[in-house]
């Protein structure tokens, strides 16, 4: 299972202060885009005054909740702001999962994010021709690519063309000599940005010939994370649907893999001491930075709260439990057990109601045994 680069989330949860949080559908109205933003507006504001925001906050809320998502479809917008101040602010593409959610707090929720796009996944987009090729880099967590290269390859002879006989044959091989070599120039490229950024998915698409000329040539651990878009999407106009549909296909399946391997790392691990899913078990490998991997079940913890602290153990039970850290104050227990797991570096993962085993609603896979040597 590969990282999920809490880093960020991880500054987010230690920083002190109540903040704001809102979670919202901001997929573009077709029909009445001006009725619909007057009762978001409507929405946020009540929502954010019964949870006892600030006024300040929910202006800055309802400003960032207008901006145009720069995505096509179904779109959704994380928000967090403390104090008037935007400190998180992302569009999350895909299906929004529900109602809208608004909380303040000391604590941010971000179990949205954390359902949506567990972690920050890097793949890479080659569009090819027998020219060359672009290539891109992206992350989930942003709409505009990490880097950018541009291969130009040779030119000469770069048709294919019908000459005299004797020297037909002769123009024929000079010409796919070049094709291979501009192809092998991307291979190439290619490679290196797979291997520096840890990519988990190349997506190519482009000329039909210069595809095969370039896989032929990619490197064996980059041709296992390749999957081949059959449209050319270089054209000028061409349209790009078919590959925004096969990214979305293929990062999604890469994302329930992880939720598979958890899943069966935790049947697998409980006879071994390296998984728990009694909750006060769970809770206290949290607090011992014994957790590689916690399982959420949302919906089944709703409705409960924990103690959140402002230093390790990091989440307690009780006033007892807090062994001598500051209480910030009482917050969903979804949110406090998984600002615990990203403060002591462990991963997250978020199932649906019923997923995990015997009607638990946390779990946690373990970085060693509880089973003595």
């Amino acid at each position: 299972m590969a990282d999920f680069g809490n880093e960020g989330l991880a500054e987010l949860y230690r920083r002190a202060g109540s903040v704001s949080t809102v979670y919202a559908d901001v997929t573009q109205a077709g029909e009445d885009p001006r009725r619909t933003s007057t009762l978001r507006h409507r929405t946020v504001r009540e929502s954010l005054e019964a949870a006892g925001a600030p006024a300040g906050d929910a202006d800055t809320i309802v400003e960032l909740i207008e901006e145009p998502p720069g995505v096509p479809g179904k779109v959704s917008r994380l928000m967090v702001v403390r104090d008037g101040v935007v400190e998180f602010n992302e569009v999350l593409p895909g299906e929004p999962l529900g109602e809208m959610i608004a909380s303040y707090g000391p604590v941010p929720c971000l179990i949205p994010l954390l359902t949506q796009r567990p972690r920050d996944l890097s793949y890479v987009v080659a569009e090819v021709g027998r020219d060359g090729g672009e290539i891109r880099l992206f992350r989930l967590s942003q709409a505009e690519p990490v880097a950018e290269e541009d291969i130009q390859g040779d030119t000469d002879y770069i048709t294919k063309v019908q000459v005299g006989f004797l020297s037909n044959s002769r123009y024929q091989r000079d010409t796919e000599e070049i094709w291979k070599r501009n192809e092998g120039q991307v291979a190439d490229a290619i490679d290196e940005i797979v291997r520096d950024s840890g990519a988990e998915l190349l997506v190519v698409t482009g000329d039909v010939r210069a595809r095969q000329l370039l896989v032929a040539q990619l490197a064996p651990a980059t041709r296992d994370i390749l999957t081949v878009v059959p449209t050319n999407t270089r054209p000028g106009g061409a349209s790009t649907r078919d590959l925004e549909e096969d990214l979305d296909r293929h990062i999604a399946s890469i994302l329930a893999q992880d939720e598979y391997d958890a899943l069966e790392r935790l049947e697998s691990g409980r006879g071994e001491g390296l998984a728990e899913i009694d909750f006060a078990a769970v809770v206290r490998s949290l607090q011992q930075g014994q957790v590689e991997v916690l399982v959420l079940d949302p919906a089944g913890l709703a409705g409960s709260t924990m103690i959140a602290l402002d230093r390790e153990p990091w989440v307690a039970a009780t006033s007892a439990d807090a062994l001598g850290a500051g209480e910030l104050g009482e917050v969903a227990t979804v949110d406090a057990l998984a600002r615990a797991a990203v403060l002591t570096d462990a991963r997250i993962v978020v199932v649906s109601h019923g997923e995990l085993p015997d009607e638990a609603t946390a779990a946690a896979l373990l970085r060693w045994s509880t089973i003595p040597a």
